[in-house]
């Protein structure tokens, strides 16, 4: 299950972001994780629950952003939706699509007392 090694990633950024500008308690911390990035939500709420028992960020809430995924298809030469790898391009059914986004994780922001 790597969604725990993404929970606790995230955890490490929140931890050190929390230490540079003093901070005691983080209540909520904001992530980008896109729709092709192969994250299963559900398992990295599952996995938050456990890394934040204890810490900085004790009962923090998760809010999770899922961007898009894109592509640039390299037969009609236009970006595209996205939403499977695998998928032919919307717009002319080639399928020599070069995802540009939807993979990306990052911690937006955090919200602390």
């Amino acid at each position: 299950m790597h969604e725990l090694s993404i929970a606790e990633g995230i955890i490490e950024v929140v931890e050190r972001t929390a230490r540079q500008n003093n901070v005691k308690r983080v209540k909520k911390v904001r992530v980008a994780i896109g729709r092709l990035a192969g994250v299963d939500i559900p398992s990295l709420r599952f996995a938050w629950e456990s890394v934040t028992k204890m810490g900085v960020a004790q009962s923090a809430i998760l809010e999770i952003e899922q961007p898009d995924g894109q592509a640039w298809c390299m037969d009609c030469s236009k970006t595209v939706p996205l939403s499977n790898f695998g998928e032919p391009c919307p717009l002319c059914g080639g399928f020599h699509l070069t995802p540009t986004g939807g993979k990306e994780m990052r911690v937006i922001d955090l919200i602390a007392d």
